[in-house]
């Protein structure tokens, strides 16, 4: 196959055989990671009887490939596409259309096994190819050789081979549709890294400070409390952040713990101040180690924005997953979270679904009393409460439908009576013993019937078959591994809402620019969207932001009221 290297204006006409191909192979080669603060040196592109090596730095060619990689109507195949449509996109506000990506192909087509997915992994699995990724971080800013024109040109290569190969087996998998739906997600994603989320760098040192003198106080106080370090046998100094030493110290007041974890010592906290204490100062270390320190090294200079990396297919059920920095482990504290604001002149809308999981659950279920309580716009935690409880639904208390919040989301998962007793403690502060959680387990599935009937077919299809499936078609197999039953009705439920949450990024991306509506996607947060918009245009983008969040998870389970509420905010802290 010819490779034709694009270095002048004359040799431009060559590539006038692109327009005729339904399938190319693309791929780029940059100075840098970083779209910000590097540059495109080349664009290699394969229509399977010729590939062009096209040098950016010395042919202006964009305009001429436009038409191309924006056609709807051409297919193009990128491995790790998301990395090529960033550069695309900030470099030459060049949105590719019709992309086929092969890494999310190959985790789509892992099943959720383990599998690596490195375009090296993927060539040997689907090609039986080795290759040589050795030239992938030479120098693109200078002179080029041979060897790195041929390099270049092997990987558009590639993905154009790997095309063939991998749409056939999603397709008798019949994992188009999902994967249809993962490839155009890909530029909403990429355009919200390159927005990125605003962090006033000066107010979030003035909350680290701050919580770097609580940390400090806390810590005195646990050490004055606890009778200083010297009172311990064998011990000169007492770390507060060794779980063995804080045992000792424990043990020496008479407070006998098997392990020193949170939920450990959170139930003695009311009765020893000293755990209290020893308990915020490890929240608000949490806080400083995951957020408050390590943000500000995430800020780019360029931009003063925290560019997070987002991973679309991070689990077997699909979800987003987050990272460099995880923005998604952002603490709730409102001194934390008012550091993220839009910039002057902008405003957030921030959305979030209702009960997505559990009417996800209604509806892939078909239960009739979930369903008819949310068309009637009901209140499922408080019915749950009055039927596991016994009582009128008038008489359900606040602490009650705390009880029933855990017994819901949990039992849409099938968790035994132990699991269901550990989720309400550990997620909802909600105590019960062993026979409660029994007890409300019996009684939550004698009522709602569907979900009962829905969780026994679903185990036996899916021990019959070995795998279940999400409403898009996602596939979770347990081919050679043990099938654990609350994973195997988490995948369904889990998976179908991030495919909406996925299906509603790209819904809005859409409309916003039909509408020329100054507005960009920041942040996913599981179930949440944030999203950066001029002041004068919030309201409209709230319409959508809604609208799209509910078309984005119905066309996957009809005939269910899916409900999402946005508002207007200054910062993120007043969700």
């Amino acid at each position: 196959m010819p490779v034709h290297y694009i270095k002048s204006e004359t040799d431009l006409s060559l590539l006038d055989t692109l327009d005729r191909a339904s399938v190319i192979g693309v791929d780029t080669e940059t100075t840098g990671l970083v779209p910000q603060q590097s540059k495109i040196r080349l664009i290699q592109l394969c229509t399977g009887e010729d590939t062009f090596v096209v040098d950016l730095f010395r042919v202006d060619a964009v305009e001429r490939l436009r038409p191309v990689l924006e056609s709807p109507q051409i297919v193009k195949v990128l491995h790790n596409a998301k990395f090529d449509v960033k550069q695309l996109l900030y470099h030459y506000n060049l949105e590719m259309k019709n992309i086929f990506c092969t890494m999310l192909a190959s985790k789509l087509l892992a099943m959720g096994l383990e599998a690596r997915h490195s375009l090296a992994e993927v060539a040997w699995k689907w090609l039986g190819e080795s290759v040589d990724k050795a030239l992938q971080t030479s120098d693109w800013a200078d002179q080029l050789t041979v060897d790195q024109v041929q390099y270049a040109a092997t990987d558009a290569r590639l993905v154009y081979r790997l095309h063939g190969p991998m749409d056939a087996e999603l397709r008798k998998h019949k994992l188009v549709k999902v994967s249809r739906l993962e490839f155009r997600t890909v530029v909403p994603v990429a355009a919200m890294e390159l927005r990125g989320f605003f962090v006033d760098p000066e107010l979030l040192a003035v909350v680290t400070r701050q919580m770097e003198k609580q940390a400090e106080e806390l810590e005195a106080a646990v050490l004055d409390e606890l009778g200083g370090a010297n009172d311990l046998p064998g011990m000169n100094t007492l770390n507060i952040n060794a779980p063995e030493q804080v045992k000792a110290a424990l043990l020496d007041r008479g407070i006998d713990v098997p392990d020193t974890n949170d939920n450990t010592l959170r139930p003695l906290a009311a009765k020893h101040s000293f755990i209290d204490n020893l308990l915020k100062y490890r929240h608000i270390s949490r806080m400083l180690g995951s957020t408050l320190h390590p943000f500000r090294d995430f800020i780019l200079p360029e931009t003063r924005r925290i560019h997070a990396r987002y991973h679309q297919i991070a689990s077997p059920s699909g979800r987003f997953a987050c990272s460099d920095p995880n923005i998604q482990q952002v603490p709730r504290e409102k001194q934390v979270r008012t550091c993220f604001k839009p910039q002057t002149g902008n405003l957030f809308v921030i959305a979030d679904y209702s009960q997505v999981e559990l009417r996800v659950a209604a509806g892939l279920a078909q239960d009739q009393l979930m369903l008819e309580t949310y068309r009637k716009g009901g209140d499922l935690h408080r019915l749950t409460a009055a039927l596991t409880k016994g009582k009128h639904i008038d008489y359900v208390t606040a602490s009650e439908r705390q009880a029933a919040k855990a017994i819901n989301f949990g039992l849409i998962y099938a968790m035994g009576p132990r699991g269901l007793q550990a989720s309400a403690r550990h997620s909802y502060g909600v105590e019960m013993t062993l026979e409660q959680a029994g007890s409300f387990r019996d009684r939550f599935f004698q009522n709602y019937k569907g979900i009962r009937n829905w969780q026994r077919e679903l185990e036996r299809s899916g021990r019959k078959r070995g795998y279940v499936r999400t409403a898009a078609g996602r596939i979770r197999s347990y081919k050679g591994r043990e099938i654990r039953v609350t994973e195997m009705f988490n995948v369904p439920v889990q998976g179908t809402a991030a495919e909406g949450l996925k299906s509603a990024l790209c819904i809005f991306w859409d409309k916003v620019k039909e509408m020329e509506i100054d507005a960009g996607v920041v942040a996913i947060i599981h179930d949440e969207i944030i999203v950066e918009v001029r002041h004068d245009q919030a309201e409209r983008a709230k319409e959508i932001l809604e609208q799209s969040m509910i078309q984005g998870i119905s066309w996957l389970v009809p005939n269910v009221p899916f409900e999402a509420e946005a508002h207007i905010s200054l910062s993120w802290a007043e969700k």
